[in-house]
């Protein structure tokens, strides 16, 4: 029985060192040279468009010992090979590649160490653009037109897509000309100092062809065939009305609402007890004003308003004999009135004079707007 057993163990030991040397020959050819060492492998990448240009970047971790960072395009037809030096933890590397014809590519990324070794490969996808991509791009379209004696304003219509910036040139109304830039987000830009009357402008746009990229291409420079208004608007935020001859403030909100920007509001004449015409409004203009013409505004739906007298002065005494009178106009129908100014005379203050209604002794004005040229 003894020998039956170590028979059988004779034979199982020599059947696993057969297996054993089989195993061995089926891994023989993959170990041959000893255990394949890879070198750190980019940890991630990307690559920025640009104007037939393309940035590369990309970030390692301890990778120390690796010593270039190896980038194939073109089924690896094309290729450079980037000297690094790189700390411990997370570091970064940028290169542009240049001389990149417009289209997009497919890379291969990959590390060799100072040993020799080399890493896995990582691949990523990046675009070049040029003229084929610029010759798509338009100027952003321009809306209309403002223009006061301190400020211009452009509005424009929706950015078309890719659109980061807009470019003004204009005249300033001091004789110098200047550029300003405007974020795609926004719908109006406004021109500080204001542009000169009746002068023209040029525009352009500025366009990135992806969410990043590292070159901005430009459209070129468009001549606006619309010019700035001959006649400007005068800025008053910084006016006030002085005085009235009365008013009923509880019926339209009172004599300030002459320049509140509000056709809502209106001064009305006073009323219970109702005082007779003539009726008046003094306004500071808080400079001397070379005027064109005025809008005057009446209250909505109400014909009460009739002829209306505008006087210029240095002086706000309502009394004085130094008021010149600058025009005179009649409502006739709808609720705004014209009024061309007959004198250049100057004045800081401006009196607003109604003689007679159409429903004696009540008036009411909502709006008084002053232009110049």
């Amino acid at each position: 029985m003894k020998t039956i057993n170590k028979l059988l163990l004779i034979i199982l030991s020599v059947s696993v060192l057969y297996s054993c040397e089989d195993f061995m020959d089926i891994h023989k050819d993959f170990i041959e040279g000893g255990e394949i060492i890879y070198a750190p492998k980019p940890d991630s990448v990307s690559f920025i468009a640009g104007k037939n240009r393309i940035q590369f970047r990309g970030w390692m971790y301890n990778a120390v010992n690796v010593k270039t960072l190896n980038i194939l395009w073109n089924s690896g037809a094309d290729s450079v090979s980037v000297p690094v030096s790189f700390n411990t933890g997370m570091d970064s590397i940028q290169v542009i590649l240049p001389n990149m014809p417009e289209k997009s590519y497919t890379f291969n990324i990959y590390s060799v160490d100072n040993f020799g070794h080399r890493s896995l490969a990582v691949t990523d996808f990046g675009s070049s653009y040029g003229e084929f991509y610029e010759s798509s791009l338009s100027n952003r379209r321009v809306k209309s037109l403002g223009l006061t004696d301190k400020e211009g304003t452009i509005e424009w219509f929706s950015a078309p897509e890719g659109l980061v910036f807009n470019e003004i040139r204009y005249l300033q109304n001091n004789g110098e000309t200047t550029i300003v830039r405007m974020p795609a987000d926004e719908y109006v830009t406004v021109l500080d100092p204001s542009p000169a009357a009746n002068s023209e402008f040029e525009h352009r746009s500025l366009y990135i062809p992806e969410e990043e990229s590292v070159d901005t291409f430009y459209t070129e420079w468009e001549k606006h065939l619309e010019l700035f208004p001959a006649t400007y608007m005068y800025d008053r935020s910084d006016w006030r009305v002085l005085q009235v001859s009365d008013e009923k403030a509880s019926d339209g909100g009172g004599m300030h609402t002459l320049i509140d920007g509000n056709l809502g509001t209106f001064w009305h004449s006073q009323w219970g007890p109702d005082l007779p015409l003539p009726h008046w409004a003094i306004i500071d203009m808080a400079s001397p004003k070379k005027i064109a013409y005025f809008d005057i505004y009446r209250r909505r739906g109400n014909t009460d308003a009739k002829t209306v007298q505008l006087f210029v002065s240095n002086t706000d005494d309502p009394d004085s004999p130094d008021w010149v009178e600058i025009g005179e106009g009649v409502f006739t129908s709808g609720d705004k009135l014209t009024i061309e100014a007959t004198s250049t005379f100057q004045g800081r203050y401006l009196k607003l004079y109604l003689p007679d209604s159409n429903r004696a002794p009540f008036t009411s004005i909502a709006e008084v707007y002053v232009y110049g040229n």
